[in-house]
């Protein structure tokens, strides 16, 4: 077992944790060919699937003994994080997508909200059927018409848009006020300005490629 305190990278990674992991996940991260990181028991799925492993990161409360492991180690016992927080943590990366962190326990998927959205590392959450990211200040996006977006807001937030078929003109939005779910794109061309505060970006699961080609890194 090689200990190490952090990883860097210039493009971006996949992570898997040990929530909920179908095949599809399994596949995407096959084909995606990124090097490969496990949050605590996350790597068992690594492990059953074969897949090459670039570092595991956690507690290892979830794991077997790690002595002879042939991948770097990031041993972290602190119990104030959870495992996603602590990978987002040791791995600077261009982005990272997270597989494993939403679907099963509601609070588990909560959590995974809120570290992401207090963590400086941009991090996709794999769903089953979506993504979830920060917003940036400033997105600009081509997308096919008729795509489903959402707008989640982590607390006060004034937002902008254009393209939308329910546009955002200066609304502050609040997660115990208005939000914006469940809108679509009317033009190919969407913008989106956060002027104030903080919120989740949610798009099919479908078109990652396309956000992450477009994302303002």
């Amino acid at each position: 077992m090689t200990n190490t305190n952090h990883f860097t990278f210039t493009q971006g990674v996949n992570l898997i944790g040990g929530g909920s992991v179908n095949e599809q996940d399994i596949n995407d991260i096959i084909k995606s060919g990124k090097n490969l990181f496990c949050a605590d028991s996350g790597l068992n799925y690594a492990l059953e699937n074969n897949l090459v492993v670039s570092g595991l990161i956690g507690d290892l409360d979830s794991v077997g003994s790690q002595k002879d492991a042939p991948y770097p180690v990031l041993f972290d016992q602190s119990q104030d994080t959870n495992d996603l927080e602590k990978s987002l943590n040791a791995i600077k990366a261009k982005y990272i997508i997270c597989y494993g962190f939403l679907g099963g326990r509601m609070d588990h998927s909560l959590a995974s909200f809120n570290v992401i959205s207090k963590s400086k590392q941009i991090a996709f959450l794999i769903g089953e059927e979506d993504i979830c990211v920060v917003c940036p200040k400033h997105l600009k996006l081509h997308l096919p018409i008729g795509t489903r977006f959402a707008l989640f807001p982590m607390g006060e937030t004034l937002a902008k848009s254009k393209g939308l078929k329910w546009n955002l003109d200066g609304i502050l939005l609040s997660p115990k006020g208005r939000i914006s779910t469940s809108n679509e794109n009317v033009e190919e061309h969407i913008e989106i300005w956060i002027d104030d505060g903080l919120a989740l970006a949610i798009f099919p699961r479908k078109i990652l490629p396309k956000i992450i080609n477009q994302w303002p890194f």
